[in-house]
């Protein structure tokens, strides 16, 4: 093996190296913290996936006996690119539960005024499950959502189970959709014109179906809801800029401890970064040998903690949090950031400050 090539230092030095690598590890770490934090995020992918295919369209106490709705579900029903249901105007409860990084998060919920809404909504939401036990009083959640609470098909949800929840209902099925929504079939008779609406987009959904539905609704007295997905996006907002500055805050850290190592070690180098120079090495060379040697260390480093994470994530989900109704992800857009940014802030400055220093030596002055 060479002495110019990225594996020589690295083998005669394995100590050395090893060092390196293990404090290189703690970046492919911070991939793991990421999906920590993302995991709270990921809880309500199936609540903004559902709203982007459902609003719902309320009539407002300002509208006089609510005539203008009465328009308004009228153009609305009447459109071919919208299946309306009409449902009772009073709301129900979620059921809070436990997120992945231990806190307590509340939940959503879906009202729906038959068992047929409840197979119409879910048909479009993908969402197959027998419901043939659904009926008026009953709610559907998902087997998270019930791992959660020790809960099974069959089993009644009231306030014994959820202190200060209004009102008993039957859990009539259990969903595959990892949602921690509780879907109500409320039932019941209402008078007159309906106040409160579900509205399915046929083909047409998120923003566009947004604007479809308030472009029917014009300057009517009705109210529309908003797809949730920019709403959600902003409430996270603090929460991932606390997360991006600590990682920044760690990455510096790691950063100072990461150089303050290999700047002892360097500092021995100079006799043999002095040699490559004096023998004909350009500055350009000295630095691609570094940046080889750092480049190989970073890749063991990506390697051996990126097994640890992926395997550690895979017995955490198995064996603690699936059967308990949570999930860490294996992937996310957080996690990705911060060990991207982290790596980088770590091994760029090495490079270049090592590779400076070290090109500057001259044999002559030792």
């Amino acid at each position: 093996m060479r002495p110019l090539s990225a594996l020589y230092y690295i083998k005669e030095n394995k100590t050395r190296s090893l060092i390196i690598i293990f404090l290189l590890m703690f970046t492919p770490l911070l991939y793991l913290a990421g999906n920590y934090v993302d995991s709270v995020y990921f809880y309500w992918d199936r609540y903004i996936e559902y709203t982007d295919k459902m609003l719902v369209v309320s009539g407002l106490s300002t509208d006089e006996d609510f005539a203008d709705f009465a328009s308004v579900y009228e153009d609305l029903c009447s459109d071919e690119l919208l299946t309306v249901m009409p449902r009772t105007p009073r709301g129900s409860q979620g059921l809070p539960w436990i997120c992945t990084m231990g806190f307590e998060i509340g939940s959503s919920s879906m009202v729906f005024e038959t068992p047929e809404d409840l197979k119409t909504a879910l048909d479009s939401f993908g969402v197959t499950a027998d419901l043939s036990e659904v009926e008026n009083g009953t709610v559907c959640i998902s087997t998270a959502l019930a791992a959660q609470y020790g809960l099974k098909k069959g089993d009644v949800i009231d306030s014994s189970v959820v202190p200060g929840f209004l009102g008993s209902y039957k859990i009539a099925a259990l969903l595959e959709d990892n949602s921690f929504i509780v879907f109500y079939v409320r039932g019941g008779e209402y008078e007159g014109i309906p106040v409160r609406l579900n509205v399915l987009g046929n083909g047409i959904s998120g923003d566009r179906l947004y604007e479809h539905i308030t472009k029917i609704v014009g300057d009517r007295k009705a109210d529309v809801t908003e797809p949730s997905r920019e709403i959600i996006a902003k409430q996270f907002e603090p929460f991932f800029l606390i997360f991006g500055a600590g990682i920044i805050l760690l990455t510096v850290v790691l950063s100072m401890i990461v150089n303050s190592v290999i700047t002892g070690q360097f500092i021995a180098r100079r006799y043999e970064f002095g040699v490559f120079r004096a023998i004909g090495l350009s500055r350009a060379e000295v630095y691609l040998k570094i940046l080889r040697e750092i480049a190989a260390m970073d890749i063991m480093a990506i390697l051996a903690g990126g097994t640890i994470v992926f395997l550690g994530t895979f017995i955490l989900n198995e064996l603690y949090y699936i059967p308990g109704g949570r999930y860490l992800p294996y992937f996310s857009k957080t996690g990705s950031y911060a060990f991207l940014v982290s790596n980088l802030l770590v091994v760029l400055p090495t490079i270049l400050i090592k590779g400076k220093s070290m090109a500057g030596c001259d044999v002559t002055e030792f």
